[in-house]
């Protein structure tokens, strides 16, 4: 952990700021080359990158909403049980603390007021590979349906070992977005 301290009368300058050295230059310039690569290459650097990182060929990048809406078949029913009760009790924790909009109108006619307004879209990232947090779709993407936000987008790695021809993304982590 890094402290900043301020000397009596200083002010926090932007370069205080800096965040040099958190990770190792070669990680930092990979990323950065991956970030470069996709911008210029698109979707054929992203299929490049998923058979070197992930050992698995895509096609798509999208699920058939066929493969999401059969996504709690065949799963044991105690984790879908779970699942939904999990899904149920988080959406009860953030329909809590959705803030509403409010106006007030001054005696002198200064009207003054907040006006919520959820984003019309939001991407979420749920870890996979060798770990599954089908947790991490129900903490991610029901806070924003509860906010408001319509369309909620999710990305996650593919799965090595999925059977060629079926689904790549872990059943587990399919069937917390499907509920």
């Amino acid at each position: 952990m890094r402290t900043i301290e301020l000397a009596p009368g200083e002010k926090l300058k932007p370069a205080m700021l800096t965040r040099e050295g958190v990770l190792p230059a070669d990680i930092t310039r990979a990323a950065q080359q991956i970030i470069d690569t996709v911008r210029a290459e698109g979707d054929e650097a992203l299929r490049r990158y998923s058979r070197e990182f992930d050992g698995v060929e895509l096609t798509s990048f999208r699920l058939p909403q066929e493969q999401i809406d059969a996504a709690l078949e065949g799963l044991d029913p105690t984790f879908t049980a779970a699942l939904e009760k999990a899904a149920a009790q988080i959406r009860d924790f953030h329909e809590r603390e959705v803030e509403q909009s409010w106006f007030t109108t001054r005696a002198d006619g200064t009207m003054l007021g907040v006006k919520v307004t959820p984003v019309a879209a939001a991407g979420i990232y749920v870890p996979g590979g060798r770990a599954q947090y089908p947790s991490t779709v129900l903490m991610n993407a029901i806070p924003a349906k509860v906010a408001g936000v319509e369309r909620v987008i999710m990305v996650t790695p593919p799965q090595r070992d999925a059977a060629p021809g079926t689904c790549p993304i872990s059943p587990y982590t399919l069937a917390a977005a499907k509920v």
